[in-house]
C-alpha cells in the first residue's frame, strides 16, 4: 500500500473512533475496506504514537478516550459566530487574518470542512497539486468537470495557492489569461507537466467567489435552508461569514466581502427565489441589470 493511502486510513480511522457510539471490529473493517487483521494494525499503531484507544461491550466497541477539557470547543458556536461577523469586515491583506481563520477552521462548528481529505482520491489530487506549486510547474487538470459550462475538459494551469481547507486550488489559466479557482473534488486526474510556472501572482486578492476587484464591498445576505446549504458546499470557506437568526423563512444569513459581484451574483440569480438581498442597495441595482439581460 502506498505511504499516503495507508495515512489517509489512518486518519479516517481517527475520525471514526471519536464518533460515539464506537465501533466494532467488522464495523471498522466495513468502513476502511480492509480485514480485520489490518484494523488490528492500525489500532495498534494508534496506540503506539499516543492516542489512548478503549473499547467497551461484546462484542468490544473501539473509541478513542477524550477527556471533557479535550472535547471542549475553541469557540463556543455564538463565539464563532461574533468572531466570524467581525472578520467579514477585516481587510483581506491584513497579517493576522490567516492565523484567525486557520484557528476558527479547527473550531469543532467548522471542522466538517476537512472531511474531504479523508477521501484517497482528493488526498491523491491535492498531493500532485501540492508538488507542482513546490517546484513551480504548470499541471493538467483532467477531466476538470465545471458547473458553469456544464462540460468535461483538461485544463492547462500554473497553481498559485490552496484554500486553507485545501477544498479550492487557486491557480493561473493561461488560456483565459485570468486567476480562476478550482474545486479539488473535480478534478480526475493531475498531470505535473516540465514546464515551469510564468505567472507571478495577482496585484489583487481573490474573494470568496474567486473574483478580484480593487475595492471590497460587504454583502449581507438572507437565505434559505437550501441556499445555505449551497453556499458552503459550492464554497465552503463562505462558512466562516454565515450564523443562524431568528426568521422561519429565511433562518440564516450571510455577511462577507466580496471584490466583484460577479461571482456572488451568479451564486444567487442560481436560485430565484432562494436569498434575500440586505445590502447593498448596489448590489440589488447589479441583480436587476443581469435579469433585464436575459429579458425577465
Amino acid at each position: 500500500m502506498a505511504p499516503q493511502q495507508k495515512m489517509l486510513r489512518v486518519f479516517k480511522l481517527i475520525r471514526l473512533l471519536k464518533q460515539r457510539p464506537g465501533k466494532t471490529v467488522d464495523q471498522l473493517a466495513q468502513f476502511l475496506e480492509k480485514d480485520k487483521r489490518s484494523v488490528y494494525r492500525y489500532l495498534e499503531l494508534l496506540q503506539e504514537v499516543g492516542y489512548e484507544v478503549d473499547s467497551l461491550g461484546s462484542p468490544p466497541r473501539y473509541y478513542l478516550f477524550e477527556n471533557e477539557t479535550r472535547q471542549q470547543p475553541p469557540f463556543t458556536e455564538e463565539e464563532a459566530q461574533v468572531v466570524r461577523q467581525a472578520l467579514a469586515g477585516v481587510s483581506a491583506t491584513h497579517p493576522l487574518l490567516a492565523g484567525i481563520r486557520q484557528k476558527l477552521f479547527l473550531s469543532s462548528t467548522l471542522l466538517p470542512l476537512a472531511d474531504g481529505l479523508v477521501d484517497i482520491h482528493q488526498g491523491q489530487i491535492v498531493e500532485r497539486l501540492a508538488e507542482a506549486l513546490r517546484d513551480g510547474r504548470q499541471v493538467r487538470l483532467v477531466g476538470y468537470q465545471s458547473p458553469n459550462s456544464n462540460t468535461v475538459t483538461d485544463r492547462l494551469v500554473e497553481p498559485v495557492s490552496f484554500t486553507d481547507d485545501f477544498s479550492t486550488l487557486n491557480a493561473w489559466e493561461p488560456a483565459a489569461g485570468q486567476e480562476k479557482t478550482f474545486k479539488t473534488r473535480r478534478i480526475e486526474a493531475v498531470a505535473v507537466l516540465d514546464t515551469v510556472c510564468q505567472y507571478r501572482g495577482a496585484g489583487e486578492p481573490l474573494d470568496l467567489f474567486g473574483w478580484a476587484g480593487p475595492q471590497k464591498k460587504i454583502v449581507e445576505l438572507s437565505l434559505t435552508h437550501r441556499a445555505y446549504r449551497l453556499l458552503i458546499e459550492d464554497y465552503p470557506l463562505a462558512r466562516a461569514y454565515t450564523g443562524k437568526r431568528n426568521d422561519t423563512g429565511f433562518p440564516y444569513f450571510f455577511k462577507g466581502e466580496v471584490r466583484d459581484f460577479r461571482g456572488i451574483g451568479r451564486f444567487v440569480l442560481g436560485i430565484p427565489g432562494e436569498v434575500r438581498i440586505d445590502e447593498p442597495e448596489e448590489f440589488r441595482g447589479y441583480l436587476r441589470g443581469r435579469i433585464g439581460e436575459f429579458g425577465m
